[in-house]
C-alpha cells in the first residue's frame, strides 16, 4: 500500500498526524511495504508503537509490545533530568518502567552506572528485557529490599484520576493497560507509594524524579515532607503544563 493512500486512510479515522504515522508505518515496514493489517489496526484505534513495534525515545529505538504502556514524549525531560542527577558510578531505580524507556536512557548516558528497572507487569517486563533493561517484576519496591541505597529513584506512575480516564483520547482509553493510566480518586494513589518507597531506598541527598500533571506537585506536597524530602522543583512542557517534580532526600 503506498503512503499517499495510507495517510488519507489515516486521516479519515482521525489521526492527528496521518502523514508522520504512514512515514513510521514505512520506515519499519518488511521489505518497504506497508502492510494492509497495519492499516486496519491502527484504523481500530490500537497503539501505532504496538504495531510497528518500535518507538523512539530521547532519540533511541526500543522495542514497543502490546499490551505494555507506550512511552511518551513527555517523559523525556523527567529521563534527560534523571541521567544527569546520576553520577557515573551511581545506582538508579526506574519504578513503573513500562518499556523500560527511562531506565533505558539512564543506562546509555551512565553506562558504568546501575540501573534497575522494575514493573508490576509481566508483559512490560519482558519487553523491557528486550531493551537491554536488567528488570525485575514487582508491586514497586517490594522485591528490592535489602538492595544497597539508590542515587535516583524514577516513576511514571499512573497519575490520571478515575473518573478522569474517560476524557482520554479513545485510542489510549480503549487500548492501552487500565492499570498504566489510572492513579485512583486523585490520581496519586500510586505516587503517594512510590515517595514512601523512594524515602527508604535512596540515600541521603538522592533525587526523586516523577511524572505528575494538573496542580498533583501541590497535592503531593505534604507527602514529600512527611517522608523526608525537600528541595522540591517541577518542570512543565512548553504550553506550560505541569509536567513533573524532582525531590531530593534529606540529609540525616
Amino acid at each position: 500500500m503506498d503512503t499517499r493512500t495510507v495517510t488519507d486512510r489515516l486521516a479519515a479515522a482521525g489521526c492527528v498526524a496521518p502523514d508522520l504515522e504512514a512515514a513510521e508505518m514505512l520506515a519499519a515496514a518488511p521489505r518497504g511495504e506497508i502492510p494492509w493489517a497495519w492499516v486496519e489496526r491502527r484504523e481500530r484505534g490500537e497503539p501505532l508503537a504496538w504495531i510497528t513495534g518500535v518507538v523512539w525515545f530521547c532519540g533511541r529505538r526500543l522495542r514497543s509490545e502490546p499490551g505494555v504502556y507506550v512511552p511518551r514524549p513527555q517523559s523525556e525531560e523527567l529521563a534527560r533530568r534523571a541521567a544527569q542527577a546520576l553520577p557515573d558510578q551511581g545506582r538508579a531505580l526506574d519504578l513503573c518502567a513500562g518499556a523500560g524507556a527511562i531506565a533505558a536512557h539512564m543506562a546509555s548516558e551512565r553506562p558504568s552506572a546501575i540501573v534497575l528497572a522494575v514493573d508490576i507487569d509481566e508483559r512490560a517486563a519482558r519487553c523491557a528485557a528486550t531493551n537491554g533493561v536488567p528488570v525485575v517484576v514487582s508491586d514497586l519496591a517490594r522485591a528490592v529490599r535489602g538492595v544497597a541505597r539508590f542515587d535516583v529513584v524514577t516513576a511514571v506512575a499512573p497519575y490520571v484520576p478515575s473518573a478522569a480516564v474517560r476524557l482520554l483520547p479513545a485510542d489510549v482509553r480503549d487500548h492501552e493497560p487500565i492499570h498504566a493510566l489510572d492513579g485512583g480518586g486523585d490520581g496519586l494513589d500510586v505516587a503517594r507509594r512510590v515517595v514512601v518507597d523512594a524515602a527508604r531506598l535512596l540515600r541521603p541527598g538522592g533525587s526523586l524524579l516523577l511524572e505528575v500533571g494538573g496542580d498533583q506537585d501541590a497535592m503531593l506536597g505534604s507527602d514529600l515532607d512527611a517522608a523526608g524530602f525537600d528541595d522540591v522543583e517541577t518542570w512543565a512542557d512548553e504550553d506550560g503544563d505541569l509536567r513533573g517534580l524532582v525531590a531530593t532526600r534529606r540529609q540525616g
